[in-house]
């Protein structure tokens, strides 16, 4: 019975600590919501002045960023090209995104397309500031190498592109290289040039001084870049410096081979035409921090065609955290755009330019522009702001609304639950009478113990008493060793008398032998054949002996009777003419014959004993 009412407890407490962690979880979701309503409340009391600061903050980043540009490219124009036209930037929106349009201002404030309504030389150098601005703004590597970028620039203004090529990079820390059918050595000592010696046909190669003495181990860049039976090159090296180098030569000479080399280990952009003529693969090996090596091979008709490689200053290998650096395949593996950051943006070729489209950027769309140069960016995010904001107020009026539908709800629902804590004050009341009643049985089970050790002991209290009983009618001690006594002689009778039986059945068969020796003849017969009769003799001599051994035992025996009788004689004075087995009176002579007295009746006091 306790079991089952300790169970019905437990259970009921169960259920009641359920309610009562709903009614403090509803509580807790009660003020969180009242908080969110107060909240969304607050913030939909000043939903116009945020979205009116914002409005202001956009107009005033747009305004900044372009006027920075602006001030930028129009000064390298400037340097450039000499009384040309101040460059105009023009931020606006298309479908959502941030748009940029690139153009040149007019004296009467009119505006002009770069790209479609000037000549090449202003594209020229505005597509090179605007590779300078997007190596930096991107967050990739910081390495610009042009290809013929001077081609549409007037020879006495090719000096000035390099200038402003060379104070850019320098301020911006890019590393720049460039190539050029001009003879830039003319125009600064500040540049590493290389040049182009030997003809295609019968192979040609760099001339380049070593730069390694101007490079820290750990500072990045491009140290040099051999091509091992590329194209023309059956093993060039073409050295380079941190600041800005020039790969100079006339035209049609293998200079944009070093441009293709690039693009196909950073871009995947590769041929077999890139291998030389003869020769089973094409080898590229550029020099990077830490005296590594990354080298690209391209081995056509076999698998993997490409392969990417990094090595160690011995050749071997690069492995680090369990990875190999060596990946086979068309693709640029990940972990060559991880390490270098020579990568496309926005699926433009930002570091490496390519001869034949040397216009960058100026013939994308206006929100690519702006994406790639992150131009607009900041407008970009206060206008993501004002659609978070937005978003936030109709979240907010949605609170407000299904809040307090909920919040009515959560209250009811509370109201009900207020009667948990007189239950649990009920409970408790249950839980103490269920104690008493538990600690009552306990009482009652050791009652019930007791009595069961009262009626065990009565029952051995009885037996004690039937035993003392039994013992009250037992003789006395003396009767009783009186009659041990007689029992332990009744006993040795016994025993005498079975040896007497035996004594008399052992002289009844000598008798009866001792007759058959009396019977023999005192002679022998004669005999013809004395052999049988030797035997008989024999056997005559041995019946003699055994007869003497018979007399003698006789004798014994006779002996031993009269020892038995005179036993016999003691003992019938002893039981006073009384048979120990069947107490009728007997003599010595007639003890043995049972029949003669096993008939008469015991006497009284006999049986009594």
């Amino acid at each position: 019975m306790d079991r089952s009412i300790d169970h019905d407890l437990a259970r009921a407490e169960s259920l009641l600590a359920r309610l009562e962690g709903r009614r403090d979880a509803i509580a807790l979701r009660l003020a969180e919501l009242t908080r969110e309503i107060e909240l969304a409340k607050g913030r939909l009391a000043v939903k116009d002045e945020v979205e009116a600061f914002i409005e202001a903050v956009h107009g005033s980043a747009n305004r900044r960023n372009l006027a920075a540009f602006e001030t930028l490219l129009t000064a390298l124009v400037q340097e450039v090209l000499p009384g040309e036209k101040p460059v105009a930037l023009e931020l606006s929106t298309e479908r959502g995104l941030a748009s940029l349009d690139i153009c040149v201002r007019r004296p009467d404030e009119t505006l002009e397309d770069v790209l479609e309504d000037n000549g090449g030389a202003l594209t020229n150098v505005i597509g090179m500031a605007l590779r300078l601005i997007a190596v930096v703004k991107a967050d990739v590597a910081r390495f610009l190498a042009l290809d013929e970028a001077d081609c549409w620039i007037a020879p006495d203004r090719v000096s000035s592109f390099y200038r402003v090529l060379e104070d850019g990079a320098a301020r911006l820390g890019v590393q720049c290289f460039a190539v050029s059918h001009h003879d830039l050595s003319q125009f600064s000592d500040k540049f590493h040039i290389a040049r182009i010696i030997g003809e295609p046909i019968g192979g040609v190669d760099v001339q380049s001084a070593d730069c390694s003495t101007a490079w820290d181990d750990a500072q990045p860049g491009l140290r040099f870049i051999r091509l091992v039976n590329v194209q023309a090159y059956k093993d060039a090296t073409l050295h380079l410096s941190p600041g800005v180098n020039a790969l100079i030569g006339p035209n049609n000479r293998g200079k944009s081979t070093f441009i293709r080399a690039l693009r196909a280990v950073f871009y995947g952009e590769a041929r077999d035409s890139l291998v030389r003529a003869s020769a089973k693969s094409a080898m590229v090996e550029i020099g990077v921090a830490g005296k590594r090596t990354l080298r690209f091979t391209r081995q056509p008709r076999r698998s993997p065609i490409n392969i990417w490689s990094l090595h160690e200053a011995d050749g071997s290998v690069v492995e680090e955290k369990g990875m190999r650096y060596e990946t086979g395949g068309r693709n640029v593996p990940d972990w060559v755009s991880d390490l270098f950051r020579i990568t496309k943006v926005e699926d433009l070729d930002v570091h490496i330019a390519h001869q034949k489209f040397p216009v960058f950027l100026l013939g994308e769309t206006a929100s690519r522009r702006s994406a790639v140069l992150s131009i607009g960016q900041e407008a970009s995010y206060i206008r993501d702001m004002l659609v978070i904001h937005r978003e936030r107020c109709t979240r907010d009026n949605a609170i407000v609304r299904n809040g307090e539908r909920e919040l009515a709800s959560l209250q009811e629902t509370l109201a009900s639950l207020e009667e948990i804590t007189v239950l649990k004050g009920r409970m408790s009341a249950l839980r103490e009478q269920a104690r008493r009643i538990e600690t009552g049985a306990g009482h009652l089970q050791n009652l019930q113990d007791h009595a069961a050790r009262l009626a065990s002991l009565t029952r051995q209290i009885r037996k004690t008493e039937a035993r003392i009983q039994a013992t009250h009618i037992l003789p006395q001690p003396e009767r009783i060793a009186d009659l041990a006594r007689r029992v332990e002689h009744a006993r040795e009778r016994e025993r005498i008398g079975r040896q007497v039986l035996q004594l008399s059945q052992d002289l009844a068969s000598s008798r009866t032998r001792l007759a058959a020796l009396q019977a023999l003849p005192d002679e022998a017969p004669s005999l013809e054949n004395t052999d049988s009769a030797q035997n008989m003799l024999k056997r005559l001599t041995d019946l003699r002996s055994a007869a003497l051994i018979a007399k003698s035992r006789m004798a014994q025996i006779e002996e031993g009777i009269t020892s038995v009788q005179a036993e016999m004689a003691h003992f019938m004075e002893e039981t006073g003419g009384l048979c120990p087995t069947c107490g009728s009176p007997v003599s010595a002579e007639n003890l043995l014959e049972h029949h003669a007295h096993s008939s008469h009746p015991s006497p009284p006091e006999r049986l009594t004993a």
